[in-house]
């Protein structure tokens, strides 16, 4: 079980620079992690998302809650993502899509002002999420069209259903979707990005799964969840333990994974530590 402070630094905003050296200048690919919370509401952690920027491209990898905030705190303008992956349709990977559209959007704001569609990519189901979240902004996008604060292709979502493949290629920067094992939640996929020779593999929600193993081996970086129930936990809830080691991965199966893949680094995100027994009816 985590301590306190092992809890705090596994938690926080980390950024991993994979360099590149070429013959001109060194290129990079950059990857901050703005959150690494779970579905329970935390002051203290964000909700999942990661941030990808691999040469001229600027990729958000699920997008929860507190995502523009952190986005800002970075000092990251959010017109300019080129594209947002979705691991999953579990609500802690897409509530922080709907202020993120909307943010975009605002032209008199210095984080914002974006013209073209929104380009998201996710699960089959993916389509629901884009129009929900136009048709929950229709009135919005209508007022500000009359006062000139939107413009109106980025009032658009263009939404790309994943398959297992290259599913994003520019300017030298490919992203490679891939299942993985999320129990009774699927589809749900993992990323691999590769740029300038190097690679940064995203395990999303999953346990362990031959695919992320494949994928995986090698990379520069490796992140992957990690669900820790405490000894005392297992021992008197174990059924309710057991089910969460179905579908996320525990420490001994994330150790195997880096085991197997042996990445030049890796982190723990979307840490879930330390589940909370049922209450008790009295």
């Amino acid at each position: 079980m985590l301590n306190d402070r092992a809890l705090q630094i596994a938690c926080s905003a980390i950024i991993f620079w994979v360099l590149a050296s070429t013959a001109a200048t060194p290129q990079e690919i950059k990857v901050t992690l703005l959150g690494t919370g779970t579905p329970i509401v935390n002051f203290n952690r964000f909700g999942m998302s990661t941030l990808v920027e691999a040469g001229s491209q600027k990729l958000l990898f699920d997008a929860s809650r507190g995502v523009v905030l952190r986005l800002q705190q970075k000092g990251a303008s959010i017109r300019d993502i080129n594209g947002i992956f979705i691991t999953h349709l579990h609500s802690d990977h897409l509530t922080g899509l709907p202020d993120l559209y909307a943010t975009a959007e605002l032209l008199p704001l210095a984080i914002g002002g974006r013209k073209t569609p929104l380009d998201i990519w996710g699960p089959a189901g993916i389509s629901n999420v884009a129009r929900g979240i136009e048709l929950m902004f229709t009135d919005n996008n209508r007022f500000r069209a009359i006062g000139g604060e939107i413009a109106q292709d980025a009032t658009r979502i263009a939404q790309h259903e994943l398959s297992e493949g290259v599913a994003y290629e520019r300017d030298g920067v490919r992203v490679t979707a891939f299942l993985v094992n999320h129990g009774y939640v699927a589809p749900a996929y993992g990323f691999r990005v590769d740029y300038a020779g190097h690679a940064v593999v995203l395990s999303g929600d999953t346990a362990y799964a031959p695919n992320l193993v494949a994928h995986g081996k090698g990379a520069d970086l490796l992140v992957h969840c990690v669900a820790i129930g405490s000894a005392r936990l297992e021992q008197l809830r174990w059924d309710f333990v057991r089910r969460f080691y179905e579908y996320l991965a525990n420490p001994e199966a994330v150790a195997r994974v880096l085991a197997e893949t042996r990445p030049r680094d890796a982190v723990f995100s979307h840490v879930k530590p330390t589940f909370q027994p049922l209450a008790r009816k009295s």
